[in-house]
């Protein structure tokens, strides 16, 4: 399936009201006009790895105030207040990016299985979506897939899609036990119970797997 396939499919997902588009970022067009289409799709393609630009380094400066109180209260030299300063701006940096590296991999591994990634995060509070059809194809019904890096990561309120509406929601590691991860969990919750596609998936989703993915985006 291409990607322009991927997004008609998230347009009819959304039109017979599963959820909700992205809001507009500008009042120069109204929601889910034609312009509102135009500016998610170039979300959605721009948000693939074939498209995605090189992030630019943050602008935000440091808040010298709170370094100047770490510093006190630690009694650090100036030389490490600015090695941390600096290796802490990486971290926050990148740890917005993982959440979209782990939706990445995700896909990888199950958009074969009919699986749709609502990359650019133009559908609130869903990133990816599933048509699931009859062996006629005349009946189906939707699959929603929620996705966070952690367990105390906040989830978006779900009272903002569809009741009825099918919504799994995953998380990857346990924020208070560093022992196990949360892979076994999501294998089961697309398998939808069948055996067959979790001997498919079982191998794959993994945080090894997904360690040697994150390796690969240095």
């Amino acid at each position: 399936m291409t990607p322009d396939e991927e997004f008609e499919i998230i347009k009819e997902f959304v039109e017979e009201g599963n959820a909700n588009f992205l809001k507009p970022k500008s009042d120069k067009y109204r929601a889910n006009s034609k312009d509102h289409l135009k500016k998610l799709k170039e979300y959605f393609l721009n948000a693939r790895p074939e498209n995605k630009k090189k992030r630019k380094p943050s602008k935000t400066q440091n808040d010298e105030v709170l370094w100047e109180f770490i510093k006190s209260k630690y009694d650090l030299t100036d030389d490490k207040v600015k090695e941390y300063s600096k290796f802490h701006k990486i971290a926050m940096t990148y740890e917005t990016i993982l959440g979209s590296f782990l939706e990445e991999f995700v896909y990888i591994n199950l958009k074969d299985l009919g699986w749709i990634w609502c990359s650019g995060n133009i559908v609130q509070d869903i990133d990816f979506i599933k048509k699931n059809t009859d062996e006629k194809n005349t009946n189906y019904n939707w699959v929603s897939l929620q996705i966070k890096t952690s367990d105390n990561t906040e989830n978006a309120p779900a009272s903002r899609v569809r009741d009825g509406t099918s919504i799994l929601k995953w998380y990857r590691r346990f924020s208070q036990d560093s022992s196990k991860d949360n892979w076994g969990e999501l294998i089961n919750l697309v398998s939808e119970n069948n055996e067959e596609i979790k001997n498919i998936i079982k191998d794959k989703l993994t945080d090894l797997n997904y360690k040697n993915f994150l390796q690969s985006k240095n």
